[in-house]
């Protein structure tokens, strides 16, 4: 979770990494894909990466952080596709260097995102529609509550959630 703003009317998270993802989650998979040189404030050594921004679709995405115990935030986003030009300028205030995710939380406002802002690495997955990414979140806050994390579903209703 790197950044975000408003564009067209919602607020459009930009979730980066600074390693790699497979090149089946870009648009255009291996011919979207590019490979450039790490910043050294990243890996002395330098490498490079898989780059390239996200396919739109629903994901799970999760965070967990430490707050008196392990916790675990875990919600609905949909990856949206915004024009070439925005997504160029959203990497220029960020890492360029680093695969792009345009992401827009469902439920949950920029404000309540921040105010449990306790860990900015958020972990997506995607579904291949919609049935199935409340399953599979069902199925990680099952998961996540067996380890003992105490976990919050956020933006999500139970009536949602048990459709």
């Amino acid at each position: 979770m790197r950044y975000g703003e408003d564009y067209n009317g919602q607020f459009v998270w930009v979730f980066e990494i600074s390693g790699a993802v497979p090149p089946e989650h870009l648009i255009g998979g291996y011919a979207g894909t590019v490979s450039e040189r790490q910043p050294p404030m990243y890996f002395r050594l330098g490498g490079g990466t898989v780059k390239g921004i996200s396919k739109p679709g629903v994901v799970v995405w999760s965070r967990i952080f430490v707050d008196g115990g392990l916790k675990a935030d875990l919600g609905i986003a949909d990856s949206i596709e915004l024009p070439r030009e925005e997504s160029e300028r959203r990497w220029k205030i960020t890492t360029p260097q680093w695969p792009m995710m345009h992401a827009v939380t469902r439920g949950v406002s920029r404000d309540h995102m921040m105010a449990r802002h306790k860990a900015n690495h958020i972990q997506v997955a995607y579904a291949p529609d919609e049935t199935s990414a409340m399953k599979a979140l069902a199925a990680k806050a099952e998961a996540f509550d067996e380890l003992g994390i105490d976990v919050s579903i956020c933006g999500v209703t139970e009536a949602e959630l048990c459709a």
